[in-house]
């Protein structure tokens, strides 16, 4: 349907949802693990952050699939592909040596993403990484579907530890989330904040940990596979309010079609 069709009623509350839209992008779309644990180098050596190539600056997070692809939300990666690297901070090196890192040579993100619903917030890197140890590479994160997942998950970031001090980590940190059902997502953040059904989104929470600035694109693992990537929320670490995150197993069929291309 066209803007140019809709009635008075109808055009101002699609702009309302736009703006609604926008700030989540600019102000809360963006997340960190806000009360989340250290991770022990070399126990999440997938675990990326994706950075500005230009001054290592940390922007959103990334999981590698393969030593040539990762996956991250493709909100986080909306320029050229020269202006990202990816920094392995989870792989461990003696001290004083910089972490291995990867070029992003192709930014692939999913056909229907929006960035105004924030629907199908997923996106393809073909990397550069040079690094001859990546045995911890050769087995597979991504699900079969999404079907039947529930329960306790973790997810994974590098973004800010404290919301008031505003200071990034630089350890991994992880927090346990529970998936919740998207009728219970948008009893909580409303039908204007919460994923529609067809945007191939799910949602989790957890008690007194949350994802926040710095940890979009994210992943959220579940019984050791990469079920969701993490996208917005209304606010960090609030009790009861959950995060959105990008279904992997929805987005399985097109993720496998990109990577038998590149690869």
């Amino acid at each position: 349907m066209s803007i140019f069709n809709l009635t008075s009623s109808d055009f101002f509350m699609f702009l309302f949802i736009s703006v609604i839209n926008l700030y989540l992008i600019e102000c809360g779309r963006v997340k960190r693990v806000i009360g989340g644990e250290e991770v022990a180098c070399g126990t999440q050596n997938r675990v990326a952050s994706l950075q500005n190539a230009s001054n290592s600056q940390h922007l959103c997070g990334a999981t590698l699939i393969s030593p040539h692809i990762a996956v991250t939300a493709a909100h986080c990666v909306e320029h050229e592909p020269e202006n990202y690297c990816l920094s392995l901070k989870n792989y461990c090196t003696d001290d004083n040596i910089v972490p291995p890192n990867a070029q992003v040579l192709e930014i692939i993100p999913h056909p229907l993403y929006s960035r105004f619903s924030g629907a199908h917030d997923i996106a393809v890197l073909r990397l550069l990484l040079e690094l001859n140890d990546i045995k911890w590479l050769n087995d597979t994160v991504l699900p079969n579907s999404s079907f039947g997942i529930s329960g306790e998950c973790t997810m994974y970031g590098y973004g800010y530890r404290d919301v008031t001090r505003k200071e990034l980590s630089n350890t991994l940190l992880s927090a346990r989330l529970n998936l919740v059902s998207l009728d219970e997502c948008t009893e909580s953040l409303g039908q204007y904040v919460a994923p529609k059904y067809d945007s191939g989104m799910i949602c989790a929470v957890g008690e007194e940990v949350d994802a926040c600035q710095g940890d979009s694109g994210g992943p959220l693992i579940c019984a050791g596979k990469l079920q969701g990537i993490c996208a917005y929320g209304l606010s960090c670490g609030v009790p009861g309010i959950p995060g959105v995150y990008v279904s992997v197993g929805a987005h399985i069929q097109w993720l496998r079609s990109v990577i038998k291309n590149i690869q």
